[in-house]
């Protein structure tokens, strides 16, 4: 993500929601329900430091980067799905395991 125009918060919150669809995938899901990720609850499962305003705010930037898509009402998302364009880029930089997730994650600090 280095070459697309993204926050540092955002280019991490991607990273962590693709290790979680692989993580999903290597344990059986199907690509199709692994997309799937949910609920803003759901997402901030997934970044627990953060605060839910953060979350929703850097879940609409990656949604208008066209990484995500999502399905917002009253000021929250009901649903949210990962998007082709994300699995692409992390696996065109040779990015698909959580190991080599992890480790991107690491230098983003």
């Amino acid at each position: 993500m280095d070459d697309i125009q993204l926050t540092k918060d955002s280019k991490q919150l991607l990273a962590i929601i693709y290790k979680e669809y692989l993580s999903k995938i290597n344990n059986g899901v199907s690509k199709n329900s692994a997309k799937r990720i949910g609920h803003i609850s759901d997402i901030c499962e997934l970044v627990p430091d953060w605060l839910p305003d953060d979350v929703l705010e850097t879940m609409y930037e990656l949604e208008k980067a066209r990484y995500v898509q999502i399905h917002p009402g009253s000021n929250t998302i009901y649903n949210s799905f990962l998007l082709d364009k994300t699995i692409i880029y992390f696996e065109n930089k040779n990015i698909n395991t959580i190991k080599t997730i992890a480790d991107w994650l690491f230098k983003l600090k």
